[in-house]
């Protein structure tokens, strides 16, 4: 996805949204802490001792723009445990500035191409409106609403802010943002954050890797700032923000939870791993980074090393036959997760922990352009696969915009009407593994064949039982 899965997510972004919700934990945080005398952490971290860096609201007059982001650089350095890398270039703009620097992505070639497959999958799957305009909506979420932004590539990062009035010039909110962009650029120079996402051959790695990459800057920089801040200070950062959501655009409910995975649920992950060795042990999970969000969400899953189940659907089966692959990946529990709460299920969380691989295929008609998609889901238990079902059939049943399309099998067999044509799903047992498998088309007739397209994943070989 071009900002939380995809090429756009290269570049290390920090959204209002999620300063907006990190500060209102936070706040809950010292309100709670100052009833017994102590000050908590939000990642349930030991603070490092340090003697407290100057801020814009204590620091002398007389401090220079180089001594107050010095003094920040050094902060970092020490809590992290890495070593001062080279000096890159970091600038200071204004939203003009940022809005420009975020362009250059969204108008990239292949950027562009990725979103306009996004948008035939988010229609089909019915999380954004069916005339929505997904490049404008990335450009309305990201243009004038990103504090700061690291490029790996180019080796650079950009705060919003002003510098121009020396060092009293920069806020608390850009002297924090700047904190949390120069982890990035520690984590470039001892992990070399390119070759670190080039790890990921799917989506969903990319998504987890990138929630480890933003859960240790987050970390580090809620432990900074809770060394160096008063509470005064963020309380009135705080209300500052507060003040701003009036301008955040409102965007669908699956990308507004999608652009917060990496910041809200990385930090928590890197929470368990803090607690078990500190820093050491973060710098052990980027020598081997998760390899799905279920083992973000589930960080005992990554822990014991329990790896998604690899699956495929055929693209030379007669099922496919008139059909071409626009595009194939994986999903993940987050998705799944995130999809079930965008269609009405107040029970997506239990039923999405059931996880346990999948594959989806985006295809278009070669005979009239239309799109359809296949998905195939691997369950760690049949009741896992069964809950997993029935919740998604739930869902639909309790969403005015979905009706039923045909009387099936309930629970094993079922086919509904809604946002971005017909769905057909069913439940499938093979080798152990137990499936839930869903086609999505113009008619039922189509979702169907789709459907089969991906029970057929199991091979002509494999035996294959429809459940009851």
């Amino acid at each position: 996805m071009p900002f939380f899965r995809g090429s756009l997510r290269r570049n290390f972004i920090t959204p209002v949204r999620f300063q907006l919700a990190f500060l209102s934990l936070l706040a809950f945080g010292l309100i709670v802490g100052c009833s017994s005398d102590t000050r908590p952490d939000p990642t349930s971290t030991p603070i490092p001792t340090q003697e407290p860096i100057p801020t814009a609201a204590v620091k002398p007059v007389e401090l220079t723009v180089d001594e107050l982001l010095s003094s920040i650089e050094r902060s970092m350095e020490e809590l992290r445990g890495i070593e001062k890398p080279p000096p890159v270039d970091h600038r200071f703009v204004d939203q003009a500035g940022m809005r420009e620097k975020l362009a250059e992505q969204l108008e990239d070639p292949e950027t562009l191409e990725q979103i306009d497959h996004e948008e035939v999958l988010f229609k089909l799957l019915g999380v954004i409106p069916q005339d929505a305009d997904l490049n404008a909506i990335y450009d309305s979420m990201f243009g004038s609403q990103v504090l700061g932004l690291y490029d790996p590539e180019k080796e650079e990062f950009f705060v919003l802010g002003d510098d121009s009035s020396g060092a009293e010039s920069i806020d608390t909110e850009a002297q924090l943002t700047y904190a949390h962009e120069y982890v990035h650029r520690l984590q470039d120079a001892k992990f070399d954050l390119e070759v670190l996402k080039d790890l990921a051959d799917n989506d969903d790695m990319s998504l987890a890797i990138s929630a480890i990459i933003e859960g240790d800057a987050t970390s580090a920089q809620s432990q900074y700032m809770l060394a160096n801040y008063d509470f005064l200070e963020l309380s009135e950062l705080l209300e500052t923000t507060l003040a701003r959501q009036e301008e955040l655009p409102d965007i669908p409910h699956f990308l507004e939870q999608s652009l917060q995975f990496a910041y809200s649920d990385g930090v928590a992950f890197m929470s368990v791993i803090l607690q078990l060795g500190e820093f050491a042990a973060v710098d052990a999970v980027f020598a081997k980074p998760p390899s799905s969000t279920e083992q973000i969400l589930h960080p005992e899953k990554y822990l014991d090393k329990e790896e998604p189940i690899e699956l495929d659907i055929p693209d030379d089966g007669i099922q496919l036959s008139g059909w071409n692959i626009q595009a194939e990946n994986v999903m993940g529990e987050f998705f799944l997760r995130t999809w079930l709460e965008a269609i009405g299920s107040v029970d997506a969380v239990e039923a999405a922990a059931g996880w346990g691989g999948d594959v989806y295929t985006v295809v278009e008609s070669q005979e009239t352009g239309e799109p359809g998609l296949v998905m195939t889901t691997a369950w760690d238990t049949a009741e896992d696969a069964k809950e997993f079902f029935t919740v998604l059939s739930e869902a639909m049943e309790s969403n005015p915009k979905y009706v039923p399309a045909g009387r099936g099998i309930p629970g094993v067999l079922e086919s509904w009407w809604g946002p971005g044509g017909y769905l057909v799903m069913s439940r499938w047992s093979s080798e152990g593994v137990d499936r839930v498998v869903i086609g999505h088309g113009s008619s039922v007739e189509i979702a169907q064949q789709l459907e089969m397209a991906g029970a057929y994943e199991f091979s002509d070989e494999t035996e294959i039982t429809v459940l009851d």
